[in-house]
């Protein structure tokens, strides 16, 4: 079994993705655009051993990995680092979204391989088809939701800079302002809509396995409550005009209602029905 493969390997991306982490903040403290080009060098290899662990797990397993903080922390990982990388390669400009996907992926994983480097046992409810759906659009929001969040934290930076009005050639080279707004914008709605079917999965999950389509169980509770803060954020966006650094600082902030959702619940309170990162 390549258990003690992947673990090892996990921490060889750990240690890169913390490399990574502080090329990135030094170049957007001391403005060094060189350091920029060399943590995307780096990224890319790193997401590949990263896929290589996501693909040694699903195969150890025989499930798709989602089970336990461990495995939870490498999945919603993956999507973060696949989108952010999606980002690098499409816009230059944009790599400062990194500051915010890259130390929450080393965070996830870091957490995970040190409380259950083992993962857990997959149950019954683990053993179904229908969990690759609900879990594969669970990542794909979260991946979203910090992707958006990174952005906000970029406007927030290069909107201070303008402030000032001093020119520095590190934060003249990143896009404009409605730019990264509208790019933000975007991965919001992506991240709702995928939040939303989620959701509608996990009840239809939920009805075969316990008879009913919603329990009011913790993590179905905050998984709502996080949706809807987006869609607030969406709504007043669209119909009342929110734009800038209202709308950067919000974004910047709700991803602490996912963070909850993922990993506080289950660390403060039992949830009957779900496993971290189920839902």
């Amino acid at each position: 079994m390549t258990k003690g493969l992947d673990i090892f390997l996990c921490w060889g991306v750990i240690y890169a993705y913390t490399v990574i982490a502080i090329l990135l903040l030094t170049a957007f403290v001391f403005n060094k655009e060189r350091l920029l080009g060399i943590s995307t060098y780096m990224l890319v290899p790193a997401f590949i051993v990263h896929s290589a662990v996501f693909i040694m797990r699903w195969y150890g397993t025989g499930y798709f990995p989602a089970n336990g903080k461990y495995e939870n922390g490498i999945t919603s990982g993956w999507f973060a680092i696949a989108l952010t990388l999606f980002l690098f390669l499409r816009r230059k400009g944009l790599r400062g979204v990194g500051l915010i996907t890259v130390p929450g992926t080393l965070l996830a994983l870091g957490y995970g391989i040190m409380t259950e480097p083992g993962g857990q046992a997959h149950g019954a409810a683990l053993k179904s088809s229908w969990l690759i759906i609900h879990v594969l659009f669970a990542q794909l929001a979260f991946g979203a939701y910090l992707v958006a969040s990174g952005l906000g934290l970029l406007y927030i930076l290069k909107d201070n800079k303008a402030r000032k009005n001093v020119a520095i050639p590190f934060y003249e080279k990143l896009p404009k302002l409605p730019v990264i707004e509208e790019t933000m914008f975007k991965f919001v709605v992506y991240g709702f809509i995928a939040d939303a079917i989620m959701i509608a999965a996990g009840s239809i999950w939920a009805k075969d396995l316990w008879g009913s389509y919603w329990s009011w169980d913790p993590v179905e509770v905050w998984s709502l409550v996080s949706w809807l803060i987006y869609g607030l954020t969406i709504h007043f966006r669209v119909s009342l005009g929110w734009r800038g650094r209202i709308l950067a600082w919000i974004l910047i902030l709700a991803i602490l209602g996912i963070i909850v959702t993922y990993w506080g619940v289950n660390f403060f309170m039992e949830s009957s029905q779900h496993v971290v990162g189920v839902k």
